[in-house]
């Protein structure tokens, strides 16, 4: 019988791992390998390579978490000796930004994390940066290193490998059923594996609700989004070098709330940047089918064709070779913060990271810990 099993192998289940088996508590992590999307039973949208991480933030305590994460991936990286963390900081640019989501809390976050962020007229900015078009309209906010990107498939590698040296089990499966008892908890997998612990963790993302996993359901939204991936030539991508990673309030009747990372190379051996954003035309799941049919299919034409217009605006000296959308998934709860409950005496639940999954994982990761 292990003393914990951890549900789910994206970034707060494995940093959850890492910290877990920190304790020597006997622990067992579940998750499969990452599928094809066009044959996937689940998701995890850590399968990419890369994710915004920064003090910037909707609230107060999401920037808190983000930090504590941030100061750890170096010791991460360490242990583990797979590095997944760039700091080449994070500008926000917006028309209004103390009506911005991301920069509305910047004097509370400042204090709370006594640090102070740089500002950046509309004319200021591309001779700081002068990576963007000419004069934009926008206002800026600089989020310097330690704030800039991850690369999330490394990172929860890292995190896995380090739980592993700790004595910590990984099991590439998928968890079918989840039956607490009074005394412990039995697990069954996909697989037909029957494993028992004392104490659960489900970190299953979108998952944990619409795979029955939850003894008590916990509310929370699952959105789609969009993203747009934008091929550049090795050339460009070297004269963007010095590109923080953005978050964008743009004018647009279609997408809101964009983010945006320098152009990095992909499993393809390709360069792109890539581009997220909340749009008119996001869905709401209520199902395991129709969540993964978006993952397989989802295609936003309008979207797609939104975030293209709004790359080129913010770059209008790049030659671009190709635009690419897929289809990605959030989940939020109600007051924005992720919930982190006891759903049973025995089993936690970690839903809704409203956009914080994969910077924050590790801080999520370790809250989570702390309810068993």
């Amino acid at each position: 019988m292990y003393d914990i099993i951890i549900i789910g192998a994206g970034p707060i289940g494995a940093g959850a791992a890492r910290h877990a088996s920190a304790t020597g508590a006997n622990v067992a992590i579940i998750g499969p390998t990452e599928p094809l999307r066009a044959s996937h039973t689940v998701w995890s949208s850590h399968y990419d390579a890369a994710r915004l991480t920064h003090r910037s933030a909707r609230n107060v305590q999401l920037a808190q978490y983000a930090l504590e994460a941030i100061n750890n991936y170096r010791a991460i990286e360490a242990q583990s000796g797979i590095p997944f963390y760039t700091p080449c900081g994070t500008l926000s640019l917006s028309h209004d930004l103390g009506g911005f989501s991301y920069t509305a809390q910047r004097t509370a976050i400042e204090q709370a994390l006594d640090f102070r962020y740089v500002d950046y007229t509309s004319s200021a900015i591309t001779q700081a940066f002068p990576m963007f078009s000419g004069d934009l309209g926008y206002h800026g906010v600089y989020d310097g290193p330690p704030s800039g990107y991850i690369a999330p498939r490394a990172m929860v590698a890292a995190q896995l490998t380090c739980a592993q040296h700790q004595g910590a089990t990984i099991i590439r499966d998928i968890v079918t059923h989840l039956t607490p008892q009074h005394d412990f908890v039995t697990v069954t997998t996909h697989d037909g594996v029957t494993l028992q612990a004392r104490r659960v963790i489900v970190a299953a993302g979108a998952y944990s609700g619409l795979c029955g996993l939850l003894p008590t359901p916990v509310a929370h939204t699952i959105k789609s989004e969009t993203v747009t991936l934008g091929k550049v030539s090795a050339a460009t991508a070297a004269r963007m070098a010095d590109m923080p990673s953005m978050m964008v309030d743009c004018v647009s009747d279609v997408i809101s709330d964009a983010y945006l990372t320098p152009p990095l190379q992909y499993p393809d051996g390709k360069w792109y940047f890539k581009l997220g954003s909340n749009s008119i035309h996001d869905l709401f799941f209520d199902t395991l089918p129709a969540l993964q049919h978006w993952i397989k299919n989802g295609d936003m034409v309008a979207t797609h064709h939104a975030q293209i217009a709004l790359l080129k605006q913010l770059f209008a000296g790049v030659e671009w070779l190709d635009f690419t959308s897929l289809p990605c998934v959030i989940t939020r709860t109600p007051d924005g913060v992720p919930s982190i409950s006891n759903v049973h005496p025995r089993v936690t639940a970690v839903v809704g990271c409203n956009g914080s999954l994969a910077k924050s994982g590790d801080t999520i990761g370790r809250v989570a810990v702390e309810f068993v």
